[in-house]
């Protein structure tokens, strides 16, 4: 699938396309002593602070060298669809601090594209490896993942040349207006979640010359 990327006119178009959804939220996001690291998806140029899977070291998805609640953001471009959704998430969980995010994009079978035979194993992945955002969201779900932020990208059809891509253009701003979950690809944004306590600034205990007792509160999961 990298060379799908890399090498064709319509994966340099989606490579383009995914590089603005990661880099954007990703410069947004960026802290002082962030630790990111990208599993995957070599033909993105990120950031030189973060860490890349197979670029700086060597690794498994579904079994990552990284230590529990040791990273504040992962980036997963299309590897669920190179492993098992399931065991992937439940390492990511593991590693990402409490409220860190997991970025992530992914082919969408129930578009145009699914009509044509791109979904091949070569070119793309098979079809069945790709899953329908709604199935994602529920996998999330279990996993102890809510959505921050979603981005639907690429309707046009299944063309293999640059003329193609630009004839097809109009149907970028139909499609996102009129059948948004057509797309080709979606981009997501997933916070952990983890159950805590929020602590209060020190008062006294008077507002209003009133009394008022203060308590902990439990935060249900």
């Amino acid at each position: 699938m990298d060379a799908w990327f890399e090498d064709t006119a319509m994966g340099r178009y989606v490579a383009k396309l995914e590089q603005d959804f990661f880099g954007r939220y990703l410069d947004s996001y960026r802290f002082s002593g962030m630790c990111a690291v990208q599993v995957g998806g070599p033909w993105l140029s990120l950031s030189e602070d973060v860490a890349c899977v197979p670029r700086d070291m060597s690794m498994s998805a579904e079994n990552m060298a990284l230590a529990d609640v040791s990273a504040d953001m992962l980036l997963l471009p299309h590897t669920l669809e190179c492993g098992i959704p399931s065991q992937i998430l439940s390492e990511v969980h593991r590693i990402l601090k409490p409220s860190g995010r997991l970025m992530l994009t992914g082919f969408n079978p129930y578009s145009l594209w699914g009509l044509s035979s791109w979904f091949d194993g070569v070119c793309l992945p098979e079809k069945r490896f790709c899953l329908p955002l709604h199935e994602l969201k529920k996998q999330l779900a279990d996993a102890g993942f809510d959505i921050e932020y979603g981005k639907f990208m690429v309707y046009l059809p299944a063309v293999s040349s640059f003329g193609k891509i630009r004839f097809w253009q109009f149907m970028e701003k139909a499609g996102d207006r009129w059948w948004p979950q057509r797309a080709a690809v979606y981009g997501l944004v997933l916070v952990k979640r983890a159950a805590g306590v929020t602590l209060l600034p020190e008062w006294d205990g008077y507002l209003g010359g009133k009394a008022l007792a203060a308590g902990a509160a439990r935060v249900a999961d």
